[in-house]
C-alpha cells in the first residue's frame, strides 16, 4: 500500500516539474530561478541631527546572493538644515521590469539655541530700580532669531538679585544663563565745582562760584556739601578750599578750589606777567599729542578750546584733564553759517559741547572762545548784531568768553614756518599784562608744535610763568564789530 502512494506521489512531482519547465520555455524565464530585488544599504529609517550633513548610503540590485550591475537612480533630497521627514526613493529597471525601494530620513534639531548676555554677568546697582538690563540675544540655527522668546525670571535673596534667562527652540532644546545683581550703593556722588581757580585782589570779598552734587541713589546732595579751608583776603597768596560730600551709604566725593589773592601794588601774587597758551580747533591725534608731550616735559599748563570730538579722541581729552590743563568750549561745530544763524543756534552749540564733556568726563567747562573771535565780521553775513547779543548772553548765563591779545598767526596757512610762529608770540609778550596767546592744534599745524618748546624756553628765560585760563581771571576781550 505504501509503495503505491510513493509511486503516485513521484508521478505527481514529475508532472509538476514538466509543467513548470514547459511554462518557463513559453514565458522565456525560469520560474524557479532566484528572485531579483532592490536592497537598501543601511537602515530603512534613519535619524540624523540637523546640520550634521547627510550622505546617502544608496541601494544595491541583487538576484539571490549575486549583485547585479544595474543603474539605480534616486528621487528626493534631504535638507539637513531644516528639521522634518524626508523620503528617498530608489528606482531600477531589470529585464523590462521596474523595481523601487524607499528610505525615510528624519532630520532632528538636537542643538540648543545660542544665548548670550550683553554686559557683565555680575553687576552692582545702588538701588533695584537703578538696575538697567544690558540686554541679551538668542539665536538658533534652525529657528533663527529667538531673542523675543527669551524668558527672564528673578529671585531676590538678601541683597543679591539673580536673573535667570531661558529660551527654548521649537524642538524643545533649552539654553539657560544667569546674571547676578548686587544691590549695594558703592558709587560716590558726583561733585562739580563751578569755575576753576579764583583770582581776587587783596582786601576784596571772596565770592563763592558755586558747586553741585548728585548721587545716583540719593539724588541731589548739593545742600550736603561741606567746605573747609580759609582765605585771608588781606594777605596775598594762594589758598585752597576743600569741598566734600557723603551719600547715605558713606561714599564720599571731594574736590578742591585754588583761590589766588594778589596785591597789585607790591606785585605779590599778581596774575600779570603770565602767559596763557591757548590752542583752538582740536583735538587731533598727532599735533595735540605732540603739544601735550611738550607741555608735560616742561610742567606747563595750557588751555584747549575744543570742537566736538570723535570717540577715538576721548583718551586725549582725558589726558588733558588728568594733567591739569583747562578745556574751553570752541563749539560743537565751527561752521559759521550754522552757529551764527541765530542766537539759539549758537547757545545750543555751546551747551551741547558742555553737556558732552560732563557726560564723558564729569568735567564742566564755563569758558568759551567764539569761532573767529568776538570781533569777527563774518557773522554779519548771517545775522546782524548777533555778536553783541551773544557776548552779553554768555556772561548772563554764567560763561566767560576769552579772545586773545597775541596771535601766533599760525592760522595764516598750513605749515607756517616755526620761526615765524615763535617770533609772532615772543615779540608780542608784555611784562605788564595778561598774555593770552592764540595757537591751533589741528593736524595741519605741525609747525605750531615745532615752535612750542622755543616759546616756553623764551618765557622761562624772561621771568614769565605759564597758566591755564579760568573763568574768574580778568578776561581778554576784543572790540565787538557786529
Amino acid at each position: 500500500m505504501k509503495k503505491r502512494w510513493l509511486v503516485a506521489g513521484s508521478a505527481v512531482v514529475a508532472v509538476f516539474v514538466v509543467l513548470v519547465a514547459a511554462v518557463s520555455l513559453v514565458q522565456g524565464y525560469f520560474i524557479l530561478a532566484p528572485g531579483v530585488h532592490l536592497r537598501l544599504n543601511g537602515e530603512k529609517k534613519q535619524e540624523i541631527a540637523a546640520y550634521s550633513g547627510y550622505n546617502d548610503p544608496g541601494a544595491t540590485a541583487q538576484q539571490g546572493k549575486n549583485t547585479l550591475n544595474v543603474n539605480i537612480t534616486t528621487e528626493g533630497t534631504v535638507n539637513d538644515k531644516v528639521p522634518g521627514s524626508y523620503t528617498i526613493t530608489y528606482h531600477m529597471t531589470y529585464e523590462g521590469k521596474e523595481y523601487t525601494a524607499e528610505r525615510q530620513v528624519l532630520v532632528v534639531d538636537q542643538e540648543r539655541p545660542e544665548l548670550q548676555l550683553a554686559g557683565d554677568t555680575s553687576i552692582t546697582a545702588s538701588k533695584r530700580e537703578l538696575y538697567k538690563e544690558p540686554g541679551f540675544t538668542a539665536y538658533d540655527r534652525c529657528d533663527g532669531d529667538l531673542t523675543a522668546s527669551v524668558e527672564v525670571s528673578e529671585a531676590l535673596e538678601e541683597d543679591v538679585l539673580t536673573l535667570t534667562y531661558r529660551v527654548k527652540d521649537r524642538a524643545g532644546n533649552t539654553a539657560e544663563l544667569q546674571r547676578t545683581v548686587t544691590i549695594k550703593d558703592v558709587v560716590a556722588p558726583e561733585l562739580l565745582l563751578n569755575g576753576g581757580t579764583v583770582y581776587m585782589p587783596v582786601d576784596s570779598a571772596y565770592e563763592e562760584q558755586g558747586y553741585s552734587a548728585v548721587d545716583d541713589a540719593d539724588g541731589d546732595l548739593t545742600e550736603a556739601v561741606e567746605c573747609s579751608g580759609s582765605i585771608d583776603t588781606h594777605k596775598a597768596g594762594t589758598y585752597t578750599l576743600c569741598y566734600t560730600v557723603k551719600d547715605q551709604s558713606g561714599n564720599t566725593a571731594a574736590a578742591e578750589r585754588q583761590v589766588q589773592v594778589f596785591d597789585g601794588k607790591s606785585g605779590i601774587g599778581n596774575p600779570k606777567n603770565r602767559i596763557y597758551l591757548t590752542f583752538d580747533d582740536g583735538p587731533s591725534d598727532d599735533v595735540t599729542v605732540r603739544i601735550l608731550n611738550t607741555l608735560a616735559a616742561n610742567h606747563v599748563k595750557a588751555t584747549f578750546f575744543i570742537l566736538n570730538y570723535e570717540e577715538s579722541k576721548r583718551p586725549i581729552l582725558q589726558r588733558m584733564i588728568d594733567e591739569g590743563h583747562a578745556i574751553g568750549i570752541h563749539g560743537y561745530s565751527h561752521d559759521y553759517a550754522t552757529i551764527y544763524a541765530n542766537d539759539e543756534a549758537f547757545m545750543s552749540n555751546v551747551y551741547d559741547l558742555q553737556k558732552r564733556l560732563i557726560d564723558d568726563f564729569g568735567y564742566r567747562s564755563d569758558i568759551v572762545r567764539f569761532p573767529g573771535g568776538s570781533s569777527n565780521t563774518v557773522s554779519m553775513q548771517y545775522n546782524k548784531g548777533i555778536m553783541t547779543r551773544l557776548a552779553r548772553r554768555l556772561e548772563a548765563e554764567g560763561f566767560a568768553y576769552f579772545d586773545w591779545n597775541i596771535s601766533s598767526e599760525d592760522a595764516a596757512g598750513n605749515n607756517v614756518p616755526s620761526s615765524e610762529i615763535y617770533a609772532n608770540v615772543t615779540e608780542g609778550l608784555s611784562q605788564d599784562g595778561y598774555n593770552v596767546v592764540l595757537m591751533h592744534d589741528t593736524s595741519a599745524k605741525s609747525t605750531t608744535a615745532d615752535a612750542l618748546q622755543a616759546i616756553i624756553d623764551y618765557g622761562r628765560n624772561h621771568d614769565y610763568s605759564f597758566w591755564p585760563i579760568t573763568s574768574t581771571m580778568p578776561a581778554i576781550h576784543h572790540r565787538i564789530a557786529n
